[in-house]
């Protein structure tokens, strides 16, 4: 595990001593990595428990997907006003929650691609892949510096549709603060910032406590979440990866312990979260 601190005295040094600390406890379990970055006004702190290795990237691969179609706007590759017909959509793997919308409602681009973020969209993966195809997508990932992810196509079949890969907790913050740029990707950022709560980073928080944006993702045995805190005295920056978990709601439930921890230890009051898993 390492570990930095500018600043590393008195008080300071003690917060690096407790988080790392927190890190292990949190990692003290097969198949668990983390990395976590504190910047406050007086010291600077990262830490991490096999944040370079490799492990199944799940829904966190539809970020490289979105930023890929967001560039492709910008480029007049793809129109972000273009309507997209309900019914394509739904002819498409696991539409889940667009069942609910009227038949012969169109959506635009733009709302695929939020969707794709918000609610980790299945359907809406699909169709931007095909717009955009396996190359836009690993240079997207290439862009954003994530030079350990791997990106492939999945089977139709597969949990993951449309994509599969791997990827460390390091290229996840990467891919993170990519998307949560407002000037370069501000599509994506929106659709981040409007995902919906889960039980992990932070523990507990609610819309009536914390300006808060998640997406979550979870496969048989894997759950991640990756997030940017702005907060009152600083910034947190937090990557969990897991895989070969027994019970994906303990390792959730673990990580919102491990990052309250981190917020108590360093002071920090949440006023914004941008996480994607």
């Amino acid at each position: 595990m390492g570990g930095d601190v500018t600043a590393q005295r008195g008080p300071a040094a003690e917060r690096a001593l407790r988080s790392a600390a927190l890190l292990r406890e949190y990692a003290r379990e097969p198949g668990r990595s983390v990395l976590a970055r504190v910047e406050t006004e007086d010291a600077a702190w990262e830490g991490g428990v096999a944040e370079d290795e490799a492990r199944p990237a799940a829904s966190l691969l539809k970020v490289p997907l979105a930023l890929a179609a967001e560039d492709a706007c910008r480029e007049g590759r793809l129109d972000a006003a273009a309507h997209v017909p309900l019914d394509v959509l739904l002819a498409l793997p696991d539409p889940g929650p667009l069942r609910v919308l009227h038949a012969g409602l169109s959506l635009t681009v733009s709302d695929v691609l939020g969707l794709c973020l918000a609610l980790s969209d299945r359907a809406c993966a699909a169709w931007l892949y095909g717009a955009v195809g396996l190359t836009a997508v690993r240079e997207a990932a290439d862009r954003a510096g994530c030079g350990a992810t791997t990106i492939g196509e999945a089977d139709r079949g597969d949990p993951g549709f449309p994509l599969a890969g791997l990827t460390t907790a390091r290229d996840a913050l990467r891919l993170l603060l990519a998307a949560a740029d407002e000037h370069a990707h501000p599509l994506a950022a929106r659709a981040l910032h409007n995902t919906a709560l889960n039980s992990r980073i932070p523990l507990g928080a609610t819309g009536l406590d914390v300006d808060i944006a998640h997406k979550t993702g979870t496969l048989a045995g894997v759950a991640n979440d990756v997030a940017a805190l702005d907060c009152r005295g600083g910034r947190l920056h937090l990557a969990f990866l897991t895989e070969r978990q027994h019970d994906t709601l303990v390792s959730g439930y673990e990580m919102g312990l491990c990052t309250r921890g981190l917020i108590e230890t360093w002071g920090l009051a949440v006023r914004r979260t941008r996480s994607v898993a």
